[in-house]
This record gives structure tokens, sequence and C-alpha cells, in this order.
């Protein structure tokens, strides 16, 4: 007897938490069309994260200069996304709108209603009827939540849809005003218990919007579903969440399928289909774990920590319950910390921790006594009868059943009651008053006969099945409308088939004759590059291909440089040097002298080859003139003009070896941009004739000296670029040298000699 007592007891508890479960406010549905991203992000974060919203609207308001474009639908307005600076009378408003509403999440609705004055106000300054409507609406949802007053509610919006009638212009936009006040009407007589005239306010509000967008259908039909789910109607509550809950996935909008997966958990929790509503409701928490701060986790939390009690997984319920106590929203709200107290001493009372329930409930009862809420009160007074009864204070059960009972009938709460009576049943079976005992036994079986009478107008596995039915029949739908497409697009096809493959011969006859073209083209512009762009005998790329890439080259590390001036590249400006060098051979211009023609071509072409191999990627070699090599290195690359010319030195020594010839080398050399103040005040051909200068100087001092010789100029830092402001360049360059602008390094180490030309 005793051990079917406890099992009896342990299936009271297992159902007295609280079955509410608010997701959010419904302030962000059907939102209004806002022009700025920003704000659509806030709007779409006002009943997750209200704090969050109204820190973004803060900073867009305070951040941004108010434009004076008054048109409500002038295309002209500029949308704010275009300039971070400005914010328009539209976007304004609507910013004000968002505020309110965040500032009425959090529990302010005074400021929230000062903000949507603050709204009025500039709607109508900037004659935005429809805006106006529009926070007249909100305005009479928030005083409607507030107070309650529905007679007070539906006044207001008789007024502002009269004057909707009155607005002749804009028709684009009164459907839409027409379904928020419709859709609040509905929503106002579901609160007032008329279920069948909100089922006909509700059908109309959809007709209206039979056109909209997705997220309109969306909004519509949670909502919907939410009046049907409240009046425990749960076959046609399954349907409108069911297809919130596909389109939601069609759309691939997750914070409205967070909120329909949150219903269809407390729709599944009801008809106690357990594990359908855990895998609704931990859909619905992945989404929100995103905003920690957030009420909705808080509440999805609390609702996995009762499922969990539900299933009889008690340590997973501890664990959400503790997750959800130390939440900031959990804290700044007494009835949620009364109500998680609560859930955590009945917990501890399943698991036999009479000590802790007994504390946790305490600390619940300290806060009830400064608060009215009667269903909170009832849930202690039971769990309060449960401890006595494990004590053996039977009076106490009593008492505390009987307290209990009272309330219920108070909020007509047919559950409490029937957990109330079958503790005093258990409370009379201990003090031996068997015939009270009975009596309360026979009141807790007819209300759950009268609770199983509603369930089982529809079996736990029928309404499986009839989930599926409705998910089967929304994919259906949805074939059907894609098979009407496609047969469209088949017919389509048919049609242009034959003229598909008339074009495709003709196509394929078309390329075939261009491929031969293209071959035959490839050819010819292999050969004529070949012609154009190489060097007869050596093989080296020719002048003419340095005179189309040198432009080129010179403008790009311009550009480097003019970037690395205004702080757009990190780089240090002498990484981005260019090296040219211009090399005199001697023994190219004697070969053909000395070993005839026939001996001069194979030796010019051995060394073409030789020294084209030498040449490392990304530096470039040019055949300048029949002596004359130009070789450009794409940076300084932190070596100077010495190590370069004991570079090339070597090469043609190595080349000397192979071949008996002259291995003098005459090198001159300078760097680009020439000037280090001045980067375009030398072009391409300017630089080459400093180049050419160079290398007569040295040709100059090998020719006196009868061995290789180097010159390298160099122009100072603080060189002016009108000291080479001159027609002739060389003139202008010698005249450079003379006054100290331009230094020369040389081999022959005597930059006097060299500058004087004596050698």
């Amino acid at each position: 007897m005793g051990k079917h007592l406890r099992i009896n007891l342990g299936l009271v508890f297992s159902v007295v938490l609280g079955l509410g479960f608010t997701l959010c406010s419904g302030f962000a549905s059907a939102a209004l069309h806002f022009t700025s991203p920003i704000l659509r992000e806030a709007n779409k974060l006002v009943d997750i994260d209200p704090a969050q919203t109204d820190a973004i609207v803060s900073n867009y308001l305070d951040n941004r200069k108010l434009t004076k474009h008054t048109s409500e639908h002038n295309p002209s307005t500029p949308r704010d996304d275009s300039d971070q600076r400005i914010r328009t009378p539209i976007s304004s408003v609507h910013a004000l709108i968002i505020s309110a509403k965040s500032q009425f999440n959090l529990g302010s609705p005074r400021n929230a209603l000062q903000t949507l004055e603050e709204a009025t106000v500039m709607a109508q300054k900037y004659h935005l009827m429809f805006l106006e409507l529009e926070i007249g609406i909100l305005k009479t949802r928030m005083l409607w939540v507030s107070n309650g007053d529905a007679t007070q509610a539906l006044d207001s919006l008789t007024l502002i849809e009269n004057n909707l009638k009155v607005i002749e212009k804009g028709q684009g936009l009164a459907y839409q005003t027409y379904y928020k006040i419709k859709i609040l009407r509905a929503q106002i007589a579901s609160s007032e218990q008329q279920f069948e005239l909100a089922n006909t306010l509700f059908t109309d509000a959809g007709k209206t919007i039979a056109n909209a967008g997705p997220a309109w259908q969306i909004d519509f039909h949670t909502e919907y579903g939410l009046h049907f789910l409240k009046f425990h109607k749960y076959n046609e509550a399954l349907s409108e969440l069911l297809m919130a809950y596909w389109a939601s996935i069609e759309q691939n909008d997750s914070a409205r399928l967070a909120k329909v997966n949150g219903l269809l958990a407390q729709l599944f929790m009801q008809r106690n289909v357990l594990d359908k509503a855990l895998e609704h409701l931990t859909q619905s928490a992945d989404y929100y774990d995103n905003y920690p701060d957030s009420l909705v986790l808080a509440e999805t939390l609390k609702k996995l920590g009762d499922l969990y009690f539900l299933q009889g997984k008690l340590n997973l319920a501890l664990v959400h319950y503790f997750n959800v106590i130390d939440h900031p929203a959990t804290v700044s709200s007494v009835d949620r910390v009364i109500d998680i107290r609560i859930s955590l001493a009945a917990t501890y009372l399943q698991l036999y921790n009479y000590t802790l329930a007994e504390q946790y409930l305490t600390r619940a009862e300290k806060l009830l006594v400064f608060a009215d809420y009667p269903k909170l009160k009832a849930r202690a007074e039971l769990l309060y009868a449960g401890l006595a009864y494990h004590k053996q204070e039977s009076d106490k059960v009593i008492d505390h059943a009987n307290n209990a009972l009272t309330l219920a009938r108070e909020i007509k709460s047919s559950l409490l009651a029937q957990q109330a009576h079958q503790l005093l049943a258990l409370g009379y079976e201990q003090t031996h008053e068997y015939q009270q005992a009975l009596v309360n036994t026979k009141q807790a079986n007819a209300l759950q006969v009268d609770r199983q009478a509603q369930f089982n107008l529809i079996s736990e596995e029928a309404f499986r099945q009839q989930k599926q039915f409705v998910e089967q029949g929304l994919h259906y739908k949805t074939q059907t409308q894609q098979l009407t497409e496609v047969t469209a697009g088949e017919r389509r096809f048919q049609k242009l088939a034959f003229v598909l493959v008339c074009i495709l011969i003709l196509a394929t006859l078309v390329v075939v004759r261009l491929m031969h073209s293209n071959r035959k083209s490839k050819v010819q512009r292999s050969e004529l590059t070949s012609n154009l762009f190489t060097h007869p005998r050596s093989g080296l790329s020719n002048l003419r291909l340095l005179n189309l890439n040198l432009p080129s080259s010179l403008e790009k590390t311009q550009h480097y440089f003019e970037q690395w001036q205004v702080g757009e590249l990190i780089s240090e400006p002498l990484s981005d040097k260019l090296r040219f060098v211009m090399m005199d051979l001697p023994f190219l211009s004697n070969a053909y002298l000395q070993n005839g023609y026939k001996a001069g071509l194979e030796l010019e072409n051995a060394f073409g080859t030789f020294i084209a191999s030498k040449v490392v990627a990304p530096a470039r070699l040019y055949h300048f003139s029949d002596a004359h090599l130009l070789y450009i290195e794409p940076s300084a690359q932190a070596r100077d003009a010495e190590e370069v010319y004991k570079q090339i030195q070597g090469w043609i020594n190595e080349f000397a070896e192979k071949h008996d010839i002259d291995a003098i080398v005459r090198l001159g050399m300078a760097d680009y941009p020439f000037l280090p103040r001045a980067y375009t005040a030398i072009n391409d051909q300017e630089l080459l004739d400093i180049l050419l200068l160079a290398t007569h100087k040295a040709r100059d001092v090998s020719k006196l000296h009868n061995d290789s010789q180097w010159v390298y100029l160099k122009a100072i830092d603080n060189a002016p670029a009108a000291s080479l402001a001159n027609n002739d360049i060389r003139q202008a360059c010698q005249a450079a040298i003379n006054q100290g602008l331009i230094k020369i390094n040389s081999s022959f180490q005597n930059e006097d000699g060299v500058k004087k030309n004596n050698y």
C-alpha cells in the first residue's frame, strides 16, 4: 500500500510544473519595410534581445544626421545604407518604433509610449500618414497588453480604421495596415475567450495578405496556430504551425523558425508527445544560444528542464534549471525566480532530497508573500503538501492541499485542482479517514476523466499520423506547383527544340571554322611575335618589346609609390624600386669583324642562350642594340652597384672561358624612380637617356684603362624635379651632376674625375 501511495505521489509531481511558455511578445511580426539593413537587423532582435536592439537603435539615431526628405513614397529618397552619415524621416520614425518595442520588452512601458509619441510627432511633421497609423496600432497593442482593457483597444482600432479609409493615396501600403488592425482585433477576441469571433477575424486577416510576401504568411500562420493552441484545438493548431514551420525552412528564416519550433514544442508537450516536443525545443534552443542574454533563451532552457523532468531525466532537468536560475533575465523578474525555485523544489522532491526541496520551496515562499501569483502559490502549496506527506505530517498535507484547491478553483485550473484532490486523498489515508480519501479520489478521477476525454478526441498515434499527413499535404502542394512549372517549361522546350537543333548545327559549323582559323592565327601570331619581339641573332627580347613593356612597368611602380604615400601600402617605398643596368659588351661589336659573319652569328646566338639562362625571373634582359643589353631587376634587393657589377662580370667571365673573347664589361646603372621626391618626373625614354649617359662615362674610363668599369648615377634625396626639366635630358643630367644633385658612384672611385671627364 505504501509503495502504491509513493508512486501516486510521483505522478502528482510529474505534472506540477507550469506549462505556460511565452516565446516573445510578437512585436517583430509583420514588420515594416525598413530601408536600412541596420534597422532590419535591430527589428529581428527586438523580441529576442531587446537590450541589444535598443543599443543599436540609439547608436543609429545619435550618430546620423536627419535629412529633410519628406515623401513617404519618394523613389529618390536615398537608402540609409548608401550613406552612413544621414537618416531620413522615414527611417528615423522606424528607428523610434523599434526603440519603443525594445523598451516595452525590457519592462518600461512608460518609456515605450513616450518614444511612440516622439515618433507620432515626427510622422505628422513630415506627413507620413501610414506610419502615423502604424504607430497608433502599436500604441494600442502596448496599452492593451499593459492594462488588458479590450474595450479601449477596440475603440482605438475603430478610430484608426476610419482614418485609414480617408487616405486615398498609397493603396499599396493600405492592405498592410488593414491586416495589422484585423490581426490585433483577432488577438483581443482570442484573449477575451471569444473563440468563434477570433476565428472569423483571423480568417479575414489571412485574406487581406493572401498575395503578400512569405514573412507575412509565416507570421499569420504562427499567430493563428497560437490562437488554436490557447483553446486546446490541437488539430487546427498543428496544421497552422506546420505551415509556418515549413515556410520558415523554405525561406531560411531562422528567427521565425525558432519561434515556431517553440510553439510546436509547447503543442506536443501539452499532447504529452514528449519526444517530438524535445526535438522541436532543441532546435529552438540551438538558435537562441546565439543570444546568451536573451529572455527567450532563459524560457527555452526552462522548458527543456520541464521536458526532462516529465521524462524522468531529473539530473538533466537540474542542469537546465541551474542554467536558468543564474540567467540575467531570470534574476530581473520575481515571477521567474519563484517559478524556477518551485521547479527545483519539485525536482529534488522526486530525487527524495527533501532537505534541498524544502530549502528552495522556502525561498520561493518568501517571495510569494510579497507577490500576487495565484498559480505559483497553488504549485507551492502542492509541494508543501507533498513534503508534509513524506514527513508523515498528515494535518499539514490536508491544510496545504486545501489551500492549493482553493487557489486552483480561483484560477479555474482543472489540472491543479486534480493534483490537490490527489494529495488530499493521500493525506486522509494517512489519518485513516478513508471515507474522505475516497471522496477526494473520486473527484480527482472525475477531473482526470474530463481531461482524458479531451485528449481522447485524437489519440497520440492519430496525432502523430495527422502531423505526417499535414506535412505530406504541404509537400504534395509544393510538388504540384513544381509539376505545373516543369510541364510549362517542357512545352516551351518542345516549341524551341527544332530551332535549337538547327542553331546547334549552324553553331557547330561556325565553331569548326573558327577553330581552324584560330589555329592558323596562332601559328601566324607565333611567327610574328618571334619576328617582332625577338632579336634575330641573339634570340633575346629586343628593343621593340622593351618599348612596349617599359612604360607599363614604370607606371606600375609609380602606382605603388603613390599608394605608399597615402598610407595604402605598409611596405617601405624603396622595396618597390626598379634597378636598370645598361651593358656595353665590346666583344659583340668585334665578333663579326674578327671572326666573320658565320662565326660571329654563332657566337652571338650562343651568348644569347647563355645569358638568358642566367637571368632569374622576375628580372628581365633585353637586347637594346648590337653591343648593348638592358638588364632590369624588379627591386634593389638590398644590393649595391658593386654586387650587380660582380654578378654580371662573373657571367661574362664564365662565357669567355668557353669562347676566345674579350671579357671587358662597361655598365651604366640607375634606379627608378630616379628622383625620390618626384616619382613621375622621369619617363621611360628619359631614363634610357640617363642610362646611356652613365654607360658612356663607363666606356670612356674603360678605354683609358683597358678594363671593365661601371658608373652608377643616383639623385640625392632632395633633388627637385625642376633640376631635370629640360628638353635635352642628357644636358640636364650633366648639369645636375655638376651641381651635386646627382651623385656618381663608379668603379673608378673618382667622382670628380668622372664628372669632369678627367680620367
